[in-house]
């Protein structure tokens, strides 16, 4: 008897992959490695704007940038995350690079990529799980990714002139292929479906774009490592000293957030405040580094990033939960 695989075991596979991302990233950071090192891996390099596609696409279909309007009734949240988000954070994030990554221009584009691209749809999921407000966690969305389209080009001059070539059309022309031309195509999508089949369609729908997009990153995680196999397995200490700013990044980040939060807003909206300024969009900040500055190490250590993000976030809810019982 054949043994059929219909579209709902599919979408159980994707979904199981994006509850164990981390575990995936690193399992084809491995793959990629090991595979750029005993194979010519040029023919990869085509794969990059297909595969970039497939994971930013999906993900801005569940971006609702009218949500954006729900923050004018309640702007004290919004302004905080805009403050940490494009303030405090890239100042953190260039601080450290200049002492830790002098020397390594790449890894330093990596850091301050991380640093500027806020929230993903991760935020609102984190946000949902930690029982914070959902709707002040999709206005940061919105407001934090639009806002870092026009800040960006500026931003990457300013922390990254000195030590990197930065051309400034390069970047927006990435920023429109990776960002913008996929946020208006998804949002057209979104609304395709919504005339079509209704809101409840999409509704169902809207947990498969995230999967689909988890699968992208997975891909383009692979490439990216296997272009750059030779350099980092040569640079294997510079690799490992590399986690080092990364998880005092987050460790800075998340804990001015949390007191920012405790201090001037209510408990849920602390915990959106918290989830979205730690949760970066490391899937556009992949996807950017890729396009404007090709397989360098800056993609090697945005994709460290997932792995050290979704442990954070799991020990944060887990403090909500713990404080919420005292």
């Amino acid at each position: 008897m054949p043994i059929t695989i219909g579209g709902d075991d599919i979408m159980k596979v994707l979904d199981y992959v994006k509850s164990k991302l981390p575990y995936f990233i690193l399992a084809m950071m491995i793959l990629g490695l090991i595979n750029g090192y005993l194979n010519d891996v040029g023919y990869l390099k085509k794969l990059v704007t297909p595969t970039l596609f497939l994971m930013i696409y999906p993900m801005m279909i569940n971006l609702k940038v009218t949500d954006l309007f729900n923050g004018f009734k309640n702007p004290k949240p919004l302004i905080l995350s805009v403050v940490i988000n494009f303030l405090i954070s890239p100042i953190i994030a260039f601080g450290l690079s200049k002492v830790f990554f002098k020397n390594s221009p790449m890894l330093m584009v990596g850091l301050i990529l991380i640093s500027l691209i806020p929230t993903s749809g991760m935020t609102a999921s984190w946000t949902g799980l930690a029982n914070g407000n959902m709707k002040t966690a999709l206005v940061m969305i919105s407001g934090n990714l639009l806002l870092s389209i026009l800040i960006i080009p500026l931003y990457m001059k300013l922390f990254l002139g000195e030590v990197v070539t930065i051309n400034t059309i390069s970047i927006i022309n990435s920023l429109l292929k990776v960002v913008i031309i996929p946020l208006i195509l998804g949002d057209l999508t979104r609304r395709l479906i919504i005339k079509i089949s209704g809101e409840k369609r999409y509704r169902e729908l809207k947990p498969n774009f995230g999967s689909i997009s988890s699968l992208g990153v997975l891909f383009i995680v692979f490439i990216a490592m296997s272009l750059k196999s030779k350099t980092i397995i040569s640079k294997s200490e510079l690799v490992f000293y590399s986690l080092i700013p990364l998880v005092i990044y987050y460790a800075i980040l998340l804990l001015i957030s949390h007191v920012v939060g405790e201090k001037i807003l209510d408990k849920k909206n602390r915990i959106s405040l918290v989830y979205g300024t730690t949760m970066r969009n490391l899937t556009v900040a992949l996807g950017l580094s890729l396009a404007a500055f090709g397989g360098s190490l800056a993609v090697f250590l945005i994709a460290i990033g997932y792995i050290i993000q979704v442990p954070l976030a799991a020990f944060y809810m887990q403090l909500v939960k713990k404080q919420a019982l005292n």
